[in-house]
């Protein structure tokens, strides 16, 4: 297993890791999941919001997209197949927490995809709660 460095996204990030998050959500396209069009304005939210990416020889192998306003929202995880099990996923929403944290939020919040039943067991694993759901979402958060 190749050590990964965490660190904030710039803007030279944005095409490898849309290049993550289409790889990350492929499986679930594939099943013919309804989903959002989920690596579609990396740029802007890499200019816009708190992004940070998970490199391991060079290459993007995952990411976190965290908007903070109101309400602190892990609006995207993503973990390249490649990298699946070596705790990338856990260290990318950790840098979250600590983030939200920091700006002074107490609960981190997120929506996933009701058939997405293997995401919905990793955040549970990490102690997140389920919250509602509404149509094809399902609505999580964790106190920080």
């Amino acid at each position: 297993m190749t050590e990964q460095t965490i660190r904030p996204a710039i803007q030279d990030d944005a095409s490898g890791l849309t290049a993550c998050i289409d790889a990350a959500y492929a499986p679930f396209f594939a099943r013919g999941l309804a989903l959002p069009p989920v690596s579609e304005g990396i740029a802007g939210d890499i200019a816009n919001n708190h992004v940070w990416v998970a490199e391991s020889d060079g290459r993007i192998v995952g990411g976190v997209v965290l908007v903070l306003n109101d309400s602190a929202h892990l609006a995207n995880l993503a973990v390249h197949p490649d990298a699946g099990g070596q705790g990338v996923g856990r260290r990318l929403i950790d840098q979250a927490h600590e983030a939200a944290s920091n700006a002074g939020h107490d609960r981190l919040q997120l929506a996933t995809h009701i058939d997405m039943t293997t995401t919905q067991a990793f955040y549970r694993r990490l102690g997140w709660q389920e919250t509602g759901q509404d149509g094809n979402k399902v609505y999580f958060a964790k106190e920080l």
